[in-house]
């Protein structure tokens, strides 16, 4: 199967989108002070968003396998461009709820890229299609929160479109460019009478719901969650960590993260050849460990150096296990059709740890200790490393041979 063209097609507006996406993460904060808001309402707002991602990730997913994942990319897209330029604009606090809710709402991106990227993959070359989107991750989330912090430095004091809500309105504008690519550019899986057939009988809603009693999918998303929770539940309280313990600023662990995003996109290069060699459940397995170690040790002496030794660990474990987690549940489709409810379940499975993980490590860190939610970060990944190993031994046994 020739992939490269469609792949090299997704993958500069797939990183355009979550560019612009990631502009949001610095200059939210800012524009909830603006309005009246406090430290609660910033932790608020994150789970909200990500609240409205946990209910329509599915929808969207299961909307392009029944639509297409042209069409289904176009209207988020579109959708989030408006919501975005929304947020520029909002005169409130509880506008700004409701514009990041219904941002969240329109975040179908990553599961209808992840069906489309199926599509045009096969078992052999389908993780490395998937670290097409751990690297636009990577790379938006290093270029976004640079971009938005760029911007905001050009901004008035207050909120609106001159003020803080101006990065919001570059993140539309990044949003609408998306959609103009991908109208453009992007190839639209062909479907015959009965590929659109089983589409059809695939997307009813009891059909979707039928997959969550799959056991292989609820294995899937059940680590996706915890992977999700652990990961936020360290990102959550990493900038008051390095405030309290080490003085530093925002620009400071703004660098920080802006390495880790390069480092794991460089080595997603070679997930490709880590799955071909190893296979999809050994290379998320090894990722998962070393994640497991690089945060559960990070604090361990309190040393800047030692610390950024082990979140590099991490973020090369985290390098392999996303595609891993990615191509594993695209992998459990029957049919094509199915991909997109799939991996729709899966995001919102994701989601839903961001909305749970943010706020959990705040009361780790208020409540147990400064470092203790890099602990609870590793022993909770080692834990359900363990579950999973055990659990595909028994529920993927085509996996396991391989």
């Amino acid at each position: 199967m020739n992939t490269r063209r469609p792949l090299l097609r997704l993958f500069p507006i797939l990183l355009l989108n979550i560019t612009g996406f990631a502009i949001s993460i610095p200059v939210l904060p800012a524009l909830a002070y603006a309005l009246g808001g406090g430290a609660v309402d910033v932790g608020l707002l994150y789970a909200t968003q990500a609240f409205g991602q946990f209910i329509m990730a599915p929808g969207w997913g299961a909307l392009s396998d029944r639509f297409g994942r042209k069409h289904i990319l176009m209207c988020t897209f579109g959708a989030a461009a408006i919501m975005e330029l929304s947020t520029a604009f909002v005169p409130s606090l509880g506008l700004l709820f409701l514009a990041r809710f219904l941002v969240g709402l329109c975040a179908g991106n990553v599961a209808t890229a992840t069906a489309l990227i199926a599509d045009a993959t096969d078992a052999s070359t389908r993780s490395k299609g998937m670290a097409i989107v751990g690297i636009s991750f990577g790379v938006g989330f290093t270029l976004g929160p640079a971009i938005g912090a760029g911007v905001s430095l050009l901004t008035q004091p207050g909120a609106g479109i001159l003020g803080a809500g101006l990065p919001f309105a570059v993140s539309a504008a990044l949003s609408l460019i998306t959609l103009v690519l991908a109208a453009a550019f992007l190839i639209e899986p062909v479907q015959d009478a009965d590929e659109r057939r089983k589409t059809r009988l695939a997307t009813r809603p009891n059909s979707i719901m039928a997959q969550l009693r799959v056991a292989p999918i609820f294995i899937m998303c059940a680590l996706f969650f915890l992977y999700t929770v652990a990961i936020t539940v360290m990102e959550g309280t990493f900038f008051v960590y390095m405030a309290d313990i080490y003085g530093y600023d925002a620009a400071h662990v703004g660098m920080i993260f802006a390495a880790m995003g390069l480092l794991m996109a460089l080595f997603q290069g070679g997930v490709g050849w880590a799955s071909r060699t190893f296979g999809d459940r050994t290379m998320t397995a090894a990722g998962l460990a070393l994640l497991a170690v690089g945060l559960g040790l990070a604090p361990i002496t309190g040393k800047l150096a030692v610390l950024l030794i082990f979140l590099a660990i991490a973020t090369i474990g985290r390098a392999f296990v996303h595609p891993g987690i990615l191509s594993m549940t695209s992998s459990l489709a029957i049919h094509r059709q199915e991909t997109g409810r799939i991996m729709g379940i899966l995001q919102s499975a994701s989601s839903l740890g961001r909305v749970i993980g943010p706020a959990l490590g705040g009361l780790i860190f208020v409540y147990v200790s400064p470092a203790a939610p890099f602990w609870f970060a590793g022993i909770l990944l080692a834990s359900a490393g363990l579950w999973w190993w055990t659990a595909t031994r028994v529920y993927f046994p085509r996996v396991v041979k391989a």
